[in-house]
């Protein structure tokens, strides 16, 4: 049959089952259905939303039956792997992502239509999946925690898995459609090569297992002749482990704690995972953490070779793929990205709540995917972790030749993209990993089955959270560092785009900021044994460059929550102080300084010359620049003036009486300049000067009076004119809440309530704001306004600077007829000492982030929201029925 046959008759097909009845016994219907050849595009052509809706609301029981059969065909080829049937399963993958989003627009967190309801999940399967609850049940009622439990409770512990494995007619469609679609991602011969069924028995992993006689004669000799190679060895991994110990230590995680038996971590097989990365190395070996002592057991299984020698299976030493350079093949991308997108489409129900009602445990196609039984979950976990930060764009096709990105398939790049999509959805939903790490008696990496079976786990943010080696850790950071690199180095060339850029910087971003809040020792590692500065460039770029478009809104958002995460500790402020010399394509203003100063001027860019929408950002910038100013050793000549530019834009009558609380910005302002006039004076004669010249701004907003304030506010906005720029409004929506707590540097919280910039509440300012805003009346300044406004505005140390240096500059000028050289009043500022002219140094106030379920709600719309725009190709997602974030209509 050919091409344009046989897209006839799916046409056909298809227009049969919205125009009538079909039986499900019409065997012959169906089966020819299935057998038609089609790509994915032309199901999605041939099936419109108009007629998918049409279908589910005129035709249940003809989707119902097309819902059923495609489940238990792939039910079938997971069971049954032939490759004769590799193309009709491919069929059903693209079938059932075009209908699963429909369905769910009538789900439970959509409309709740009970046919969906009975289709999806059957009658009394509330919780998703029947074994999840027995296991769950059970796993409640022991205690996993005892070292010395006795027989029974281990006899119960084996009783869990056996309990899980329900009878596959009694589980639910949902379950079976996201059970078959993780299955079908490590399918031989369809999504991976061939490899060993089962992983090796428990005893075989035992540490103190020996091997055969055979084995360990041959081991003797290879050791007399290599005992110098072997002792270098010894010495390197026991340095690695005294490495990761010491992180550990420094996160506060301490030992792993020991249970009898628990969920497995570990992938098995390993040599299924897609991509060399975190716990795998290029070679095909898996170094995830089971060690005892010196003995490190590699789990690496390549395809099975029925000739290979060697000592028992799973024998403690290190097993080598059988043939390295082929350990990760990318063969099965296509097939892969049919899958993914199918498991993307079975996950999509939040889509269809509204953002205020969203709850991140209430969706039960989520919970199965991220369940602790959820079949290849670790393999999956590594396969789509590793896909993403091994990629090199620079290198992706033909060794980097310019321009060979124009005739190589892009086919791996659309899987690194939907691997991220796939991953961010996976770590979006369920409650945070516990980060603490626990072992079995074979130091394998477990959850306890208690906790694993409790409602909200999520066995994906668990594995997260727990990767603990300072190798994987680095492995992950550089892989995050050169992608987001790539968004300026692939504009940066000597020939114009010969590099290809990579387009999914947005869930780049996203990952890492979950990477960022669910391992506690990433982000210790990255400040104290890497240069973070190489993160913080990109981030600054895409901010930059993303100021003035209003679509770039969400981007510009979380860039600015990764600054604030990471500028909440001390090593951040300190490592700010390197040079920055990259070459940034883009009209950034010409400076020489350290990256300090990047952040700064990208942050002063988007106040004055940044897109409305980002008003709500202004304190998250300040904040940001105030908790790294106290370790900022010399401000350039550019960020002083911008600095001191922004004092005069935020005191001017325009912002100031913008909104009641529109003098935040001047209070952060001011503790910059406090922070470094008090603790870094030596270096900063530019930020001096540049408040000295300005002296009259300072002076004016010190001896402010209220009839003056008065007569400036009216004067400014008459009555029958509102403010351009509403501060009170812009507070109430302040990154969706963002709350904000102090610290001192040490990280102990801090309690000021007479200090009005400290804890920012969402919550209690959203409640404030609309008082004054929602009445639609002008702000007025009031007696009570000024006394508070004093009171927060800290003036005493700039007010003590310009007394002593103001006279020292006229003095110069009277001597020289008013002619003096900027040079020469640097030079006698950086001659002068400030100790007992300046008022007590204050204490070192570093506001960090605190999540709270505001903000976690905007991360997911936000996901979403990037995860919608970046499937239209083909479209999965129709944006009609939508209700977590609005989507415009293309007549808009």
């Amino acid at each position: 049959m050919g091409a344009s046959a046989s897209k006839i008759k799916f046409r056909e097909s298809l227009t049969s089952l919205i125009s009538r009845d079909v039986s499900p016994d019409d065997a012959e219907f169906w089966d020819e259905l299935w057998k038609i050849p089609s790509s994915a595009e032309e199901v999605f052509e041939l099936l419109p939303p108009a007629n998918a809706r049409r279908l589910r609301d005129e035709r249940f029981d003809n989707l119902a039956t097309l819902f059923t059969q495609a489940t238990a065909q792939l039910c079938q080829i997971v069971e049954t792997p032939y490759t004769i049937y590799f193309d009709q399963a491919l069929n059903c993958v693209r079938v059932l992502t075009r209908i699963l989003p429909f369905l769910l627009e009538k789900g439970d967190l959509g409309d709740n239509d009970p046919n969906v309801e009975a289709l999806c999940w059957g009658s009394g399967a509330a919780d998703g999946t029947k074994g999840r609850g027995k296991g769950r049940k059970r796993g409640d009622s022991r205690d996993e925690d005892d070292d010395t439990k006795d027989e029974t409770e281990e006899e119960e512990e084996d009783d869990v898995d056996d309990e899980i494995e329900e009878d596959d007619n009694q589980e639910p469609l949902a379950l079976l459609v996201v059970h078959a679609a993780m299955h079908m991602l490590f399918l031989p011969q369809f999504t991976c090569d061939f490899y060993e069924e089962d992983g090796p028995p428990d005893d075989a992993l035992d540490p103190y297992a020996s091997s055969s006689s055979e084995s360990d004669s041959d081991n003797e000799d290879l050791d007399d002749g290599n005992d110098e190679t072997h002792d270098k060895e010894a010495e390197r991994r026991r340095r690695m482990e005294r490495d990761d110990r010491e992180i550990q230590i420094e996160a506060g995680l301490g030992k792993p704690r020991r249970v009898r038996k628990g969920v497995r971590l570990t992938p098995r097989p390993a040599g299924i995972v897609w991509a060399p990365g975190v716990g795998f190395s290029p070679d095909g070996k898996c170094h995830i953490t089971m060690n005892n002592g010196n003995n490190n057991i590699s789990m690496a299984k390549g395809p099975t070779n029925p000739n290979a020698k060697g000592g028992k299976k799973g024998s403690a030493s290190n097993t080598n793929v059988n043939n390295p350079e082929a350990a990760y093949t990318r063969k099965y991308d296509k097939n892969r990205i049919e899958v993914l997108r199918l498991l993307l489409a079975a996950c999509c129900d939040p889509l269809f709540s509204p953002a205020d009602e969203y709850n991140p445990l209430a969706s039960r196609w989520m919970a199965v995917a991220v369940a602790a039984d959820a079949p290849n979950a670790p393999c999956l976990f590594y396969s789509l972790l590793n896909t993403v930060i091994s990629f090199d764009p620079s290198n992706s096709s033909f060794g980097g030749v310019p321009y060979s990105n124009k005739f190589a398939s892009d086919t791996h790049v659309k899987l690194v993209e939907l691997s991220a999509q796939v991953l961010c959805v996976l770590l979006d939903c369920g409650l945070s990993g516990d980060p603490v790490p626990c072992v079995n008696r074979y130091d394998e990496p477990v959850v306890r089955v208690s906790y694993a079976y409790k409602n909200g786990f999520n066995i994906f943010r668990v594995m997260l959270a727990r990767i603990n080696s300072g190798k994987d850790l680095a492995t992950l950071y550089r892989g995050f560092v050169r992608l987001l690199r790539n968004t300026f180095e692939s504009k940066n060339t000597l020939l114009p785009s010969s590099q290809s850029r990579l387009e999914c910087y947005q869930e780049l971003l996203i990952l890492l900021w979950k990477t960022l809040e669910e391992n506690p020792l990433f982000l210790d590692f990255i400040l104290t044994r890497c240069d973070v500065c190489e993160l913080v460039v990109p981030l600054c770029y895409l901010m930059y460059t993303s100021r003035k478009d209003s679509a770039q809104v969400g981007l510009v958002h979380i860039c600015t929550f990764i600054l604030l995460k990471l500028s909440g500790e001390r090593s951040f402020g300190v490592s700010l102080n390197r040079p920055f010399r990259t070459k940034l394509p883009c009209d950034l203003p010409l400076f020489s300084g350290s990256h300090a100063d990047l952040i700064s001027i990208t942050l002063h860019k988007i106040i004055v010359n940044g897109s409305y929408r980002l008003v709500s950002l202004y304190s998250c910038f300040l904040t940001i620049v105030s908790n790294f100013s106290p370790y900022w050793r010399s401000m350039s000549l550019v960020s002083s003036v911008k600095l001191v530019n922004l004092f005069e834009l935020f005191s001017s009558p325009k912002f100031l009486y913008s909104g009641e609380k529109a003098y935040r910005h001047l209070a952060l302002l001011l503790e910059i300049f406090n922070n470094i006039i008090q603790y870094q004076y030596n270096g900063n004669q530019h930020l001096v000067y540049a408040i000295v010249r300005r002296k009259d701004s300072f002076g004016r907003l010190a001896s402010l009076t209220l009839p003056k304030a008065i007569h400036q506010c009216q004067k400014q906005f008459p009555s029958s004119e509102r403010p351009e720029y509403d501060a009170d409004a812009a507070d109430a929506a302040q990154v969706a809440a963002l709350s904000i707590q102090d610290v001192d540097e040490h990280g102990n919280p801090i309690d000021d309530e007479d200090d009005a910039t400290s804890t920012t509440n969402g919550r209690d300012t959203a409640t404030s704001s609309t008082t004054v805003s929602g009445t639609g009346e002008c702000f007025v300044p009031t007696e009570a306004w000024l006394t508070e406004l004093r009171a927060s505005l800290p003036l005493e140390t700039v007010s003590r600077l310009l007394q002593h240096l103001v006279p020292v500059v006229d003095d110069m000028c009277d001597r020289k007829n008013g002619v003096v050289d900027e040079i020469e009043i640097l030079e006698v500022f950086k001659d002068i000492t400030m100790v007992g002219l300046l008022p007590v140094p204050h204490a070192i106030v570093i506001r960090k982030y605190q999540p709270n379920q505001y903000t976690s709600i905007w991360f997911t719309a936000f996901m979403w929201g990037v995860v919608f725009l970046r499937s239209q190709k083909p479209p999965i997602f129709d944006g009609q029925c939508i209700e977590l974030f609005q989507v415009a209509g293309e007549d808009k």
